[in-house]
Formats: C-alpha cells, sequence, structure tokens
C-alpha cells in the first residue's frame, strides 16, 4: 500500500507495469499495457440488457436473504459491511448513467457510502434500490430515450465511451456478485438460486475472486 501512497495512488484494484499505470479492471487498457493479441469484446445493447437484469436480480435475490443482523458483518480483505456492498453492486451501474450526463465519473462517484445515498437502511430497501437501478439501466439502453453509447465522458480511468462504462459498471456488477456468494458461504448462509458459470458468459470479470 505505501508503494501506491509513494505513487499518489489511492484507488485499488490498480495494476503498474513498468511506468503505466491502469486503474480499476479495465480489460481495454490491461490488453494494450500487456500488447495481449486478443480483441477485448464489448457486450452488444441486448447481451448488457439481458445480463444486467440476471446480475442484478439474482443480487437482489441474495441482499433479501442476509438476516438484519449481518449486515454490518465486514469482509475479512477489505473490512467493507455487507450493508455497504451489496449496495455498491447497485450503485456502480447507477453512477454510470449519471456519468452520461455530466460527462464525468469521478473516482467519489465509485466510493459513494450506503448511509450518504439511502440512510442506514436495511436489505429490503437496498434490494428496491437494485431494483431501481435495474429499471433506469434498460430504460438507459433500450428506452426512447436511449444512450448514446459512442459518447466520449471523462472517467478517474481516463477517456471512456458510454458503452464502454457500462460494460465495465456490469462486470464489476457481476464480479462483486460473485464475491457476495462467498461472504454469504462465509456467515453460513446459502445463497437462493445463485448464478452458474453459464450466467456469467460474455460478462468480463477478472479470473481472481478477490
Amino acid at each position: 500500500m505505501q508503494e501506491l501512497l509513494d505513487r499518489g495512488l489511492k484507488i485499488v484494484p490498480v495494476t503498474i507495469w513498468d511506468d503505466q499505470v491502469v486503474i480499476g479492471f479495465n480489460p481495454k487498457e490491461l490488453a494494450r499495457v500487456f500488447h495481449l493479441d486478443a480483441s477485448v469484446a464489448q457486450a452488444d445493447v441486448p447481451t448488457m440488457i439481458n445480463k444486467f437484469e440476471t446480475v442484478l436480480v439474482a443480487a437482489c435475490r441474495t441482499t433479501r436473504q442476509i438476516p438484519s443482523d449481518r449486515l454490518d458483518w465486514e469482509s475479512p480483505e477489505r473490512e467493507r459491511t455487507l450493508r455497504q456492498f451489496t449496495f455498491h453492486i447497485f450503485d456502480r451501474p447507477e453512477r454510470a448513467m449519471n456519468a452520461y450526463e455530466v460527462r464525468s465519473y469521478t473516482n467519489e462517484d465509485r466510493g459513494r457510502l450506503v448511509v450518504d445515498i439511502l440512510g442506514n437502511v436495511g436489505n429490503e430497501e437496498i434490494a428496491r434500490y437494485g431494483e431501481e437501478v435495474l429499471r433506469g439501466v434498460k430504460s438507459a439502453l433500450a428506452g426512447d430515450t436511449a444512450l448514446d453509447l459512442s459518447r466520449e465522458l471523462d472517467t478517474y480511468m481516463g477517456q471512456k465511451t458510454a458503452g464502454e462504462l457500462m460494460d465495465l459498471a456490469l462486470g464489476h456488477s457481476a464480479h462483486h456478485l460473485k464475491q457476495l456468494y462467498e461472504y454469504m458461504s462465509l456467515i453460513g448462509i446459502e445463497p437462493d438460486a445463485p448464478l452458474c458459470a453459464a450466467d456469467f458468459e460474455g460478462i468480463a470479470v477478472p479470473t481472481e475472486l478477490f
């Protein structure tokens, strides 16, 4: 961590290779830095809608399973409560849509706290927030005023199109859902109808769980 601070970096995950820095899980930039021949595919709109619905519905279902007395359980590797973690799964896509309107996506956007946005709420309120975000995503991608996915946006990861940012948000939520399943096992709860490997096909996520 001190090495990151010495470089002026306060964001994880981050990849450093020689003098090049890639912030976040950014498949396109990682492929460029490591000179990978394989192209990094971005999900098309129908696939993105389908996968967002699959992932966020499952995340809502799992969030509703968390007992109220376990919402403040902290994950061992990040010391982040389940209350904050489940909110964050849904908030990343919401912030990606907000970025389209304001033309920027900041480090503050990625780290919003549930208590500041929803209050000290329970799992039902967080799940309802997730359902609201999903409705927004479907409207943003296929509604009457759908996003121009080619629009360039300023982000803490550099210039990204709206399409790239939505695709990254999808991968982010999917990866965190996988982690949520692991957290559930740590507190002795079996997730209800968890997604399987086939459900995650077509979504760019890190190979490592943590």
